[in-house]
């Protein structure tokens, strides 16, 4: 994707380099750092994909945090995605303090692990990371982009996989349902003699219900040969800790433990059930097994929605013909053809009489600078004055008494009383380009900025199908992607329409 940014930020890795032995775990701490550290240059979100070559794998990654830690105290954010495999790694993540409470520098924990003698390394997907910010552009163009490289020594151990299932599910919010953990691929003549496990989910949309005894899968019993040493079930944190112990002799050990899980959607959204950190031993000669793991996803959704907002229409033709120039929230320049059309509606306000017309719904196209024109008609008054209002398909709606609107930020400019003069025929174009209309109030609208459509763009983050794109896709560049996010969270201090 083409940016027009000329702001950049460093990311850097450290250590950069170092020596792994087979199944031992590093942690590796990335910076994320605009060249130039000011007051202006600070980071609103992310959206980071960072892969291994060779013989190491990521385990996990905590959320950005502001370098150094505990250097502001205040910041606020919602983790829109945190997809860890064995290979390639994606975190999202979006601030949603004012721009003077933002960090300049953040920095992400990695954990590694060596799987195989040899060598490996990290790589940041440059083509699939952005960073968002105060910055030209709102983004910000990577600088420099560090690599790490490390030696793997040692043999590889016995193994087993952490999972939960199922793998994918889809439930409604209020309906309770059932998730699984288990190990698997447990060694011919081998068992499980312990095991500690840290579980992570998605506090906001998933509530625990219980978590139950493990029991060994192969029996579907033998809850006996499990000894608890800790249960935690943390809902405000969205983390489960479990560690067993089992004391039975060794050709008695279990050789798959399974716990089941109960749980129940809260709201809509999807999220991933992970197993962020394991420790699994056993019989064998090197007491603790390698692990792989395998997560579960799910979508929580609902049979109902907002309603739709009915847009009243008035005829086709009017007195008053208007002609008006507009800039939305995002959009730096000409959308492709197929995304370069949006509907706005428009309607007056008669300052005297205080009667408003009906909204007129009229095409907009942009140009290459990201102006949008666009023109209807109204059957009016022309002796009085007017306050216009204007709301695009995804915007608050923008209440304007001036004939030619400024501000010094965007969305500061105030209306007070209706100064806009109209007459017969066609008026002189209303270039109301010095005002920005802010995004919001995603389809269907209801005339605010709710949890409606935040978690609308949260849940079609990276889609670019006709569906996602036609409702969550703010500026008009063919992805919902941390951009519109960031634009709809930077809008939330206005949140309703005005009127």
């Amino acid at each position: 994707k083409s940016r027009a940014a000329v702001d950049r930020v460093d990311l850097t890795l450290s250590p950069k380099s170092g020596a792994l032995k087979v199944g031992e775990e590093k942690t590796i701490v990335l910076l994320i750092k605009p060249q130039l550290v000011d007051g202006d240059k600070k980071i609103s979100g992310i959206d980071l994909t960072i892969a291994t070559e060779g013989n190491i794998s990521i385990l996990g990654l905590t959320p950005p945090a502001p370098f150094p830690l505990g250097s502001n105290t205040n910041l606020k954010g919602a983790q829109l995605i945190n997809d860890v495999k064995e290979k390639q790694a994606r975190i999202a993540y979006v601030y949603t303090n004012p721009s003077n409470e933002l960090s300049s520098v953040l920095q992400i924990q990695l954990r590694i692990k060596g799987t195989a003698p040899g060598s490996g390394k990290l790589v940041i997907n440059k083509e699939k990371t952005e960073i968002a910010g105060i910055a030209i552009g709102n983004i910000f163009e990577l600088g420099l982009v560090d690599e790490t490289s490390y030696s793997v020594s040692g043999q590889a151990g016995p193994s087993v996989t952490l999972q939960i299932s199922p793998k994918t599910t889809q439930k409604e919010v209020g309906e309770a349902f059932p998730l699984t953990f288990q190990i698997v691929n447990t060694p011919e003549g081998k068992g499980i003699s312990a095991f500690t496990i840290n579980l992570s989910y998605d506090k906001d949309l998933l509530e625990i219900i219980s978590v139950g005894d493990p029991i060994d899968a192969v029996t579907n019993g033998d809850k006996d040969k499990f000894t608890q040493g800790k249960k935690e079930i943390n809902q405000n944190k969205g983390e489960i800790i479990l560690s067993y112990l089992s004391t039975v002799a060794q050709d008695q050990l279990p050789k798959k433990p399974k716990i089941e899980i109960q749980v129940k959607g809260k709201k809509t959204g999807t999220g991933e059930f992970k197993i962020v950190s394991a420790q699994v031993t056993g019989n064998i000669s090197e007491n603790e097994y390698q692990t792989s793991i395998e997560n579960a996803s799910y979508d929580i959704v609902s049979d109902g929605g907002p309603t739709n907002t009915p847009v009243p229409t008035g005829g086709t033709d009017g007195n008053v013909k208007l002609n008006l120039k507009l800039k939305f929230q995002g959009i730096l320049g000409k959308p492709a053809d197929a995304l370069n059309k949006m509907a706005v509606k428009i309607k007056l306000l008669n300052e005297l009489t205080e009667t408003a017309t009906d909204y007129k719904s009229a095409d907009f196209t942009a140009d290459d600078k990201g102006v949008w024109s666009g023109n209807t008609s109204f059957n009016i008054d022309v002796n009085a004055k007017y306050i216009l209002y204007v709301k695009g398909p995804y915007h608050i709606q923008k209440k304007i008494c001036d004939e030619k609107p400024i501000e010094t930020a965007d969305g500061t400019y105030s209306c007070i009383k209706g100064n806009i003069s109209l007459k017969k025929g066609y008026n002189d174009v209303f270039d109301l380009t010095g005002i920005i209309l802010l995004v919001g109030d995603l389809p269907d609208q209801n005339g605010a900025v709710d949890a409606y459509d935040i978690s609308l763009v949260r849940n079609n983050l990276g889609k670019t199908d006709e569906t996602s794109v036609a409702n969550s896709d703010v500026n008009r560049d063919g992805i919902v992607d941390t951009q519109d996010y960031s634009s709809i969270i930077a809008a939330l201090s206005i949140k309703q329409d005005e009127e």
